[in-house]
């Protein structure tokens, strides 16, 4: 990723948070990172705020010794979700951003990297896509809310209530809309 930061036509390295009324159960309520964008070819992003729970380690077939086993595991999308993909998402404070790196693999076996590994390594099973055009509709609907990533989210230790946060801080119908129960007659 480039750390010049986003563009209108290029939205790599910005924030996708889902809106209230986003309901497709593999996004409702999901803060994604976008890795890759082109208005020419489509995205692909990872959900950073729905942790499995589970480490690399408690997952590995024959396991690769060492601190991955540590790695913490989310679920990064719908799409391929037999695939791994290690990724570190650092902040850089000149300019401000976060630099990305990522190690994928068919599955979880396959994906490798050499000592020392990077700082920041989260690992994700599935990955969120978009074909040319479709995140762009998407965002003109007003399904996503794209904001900047901030070094206090990307280094966020309880990544599950970062959505509802973003929610209470984006003024008061938002705050309201995020409260709602998802079925309304709960309330």
């Amino acid at each position: 990723m480039s750390l010049e930061g986003p563009t209108a036509e290029n939205l790599a390295g910005s924030l996708l948070v889902a809106h209230p009324g986003l309901t497709d159960p593999n996004f409702r309520r999901t803060i994604i990172f976008l890795s890759q964008h082109s208005a020419d070819d489509g995205a692909i992003g990872l959900v950073l705020n729905r942790p499995l729970k589970k480490t690399f380690g408690e997952l590995a077939v024959g396991g690769q010794p060492g601190d991955l086993d540590q790695v913490e595991l989310f679920y990064g999308g719908p799409v391929a979700d037999d695939q791994l993909t290690l990724a570190s998402l650092l902040w850089v404070d000149k300019p401000a951003a976060v630099a990305f790196h990522s190690y994928m693999g068919s599955g979880l076996a396959d994906v490798k990297i050499d000592p020392p590994w990077p700082s920041g390594l989260r690992g994700f099973l599935g990955y969120a896509g978009w074909s040319r055009g479709q995140l762009e509709s998407e965002i003109a609907q007003n399904a996503w809310i794209v904001r900047p990533p901030s070094r206090e989210f990307i280094e966020r230790e309880d990544p599950e209530n970062a959505w509802r946060e973003i929610m209470r801080n984006s003024g008061p119908m938002m705050k309201l809309l995020a409260e709602a129960p998802d079925d309304p007659e709960l309330n």
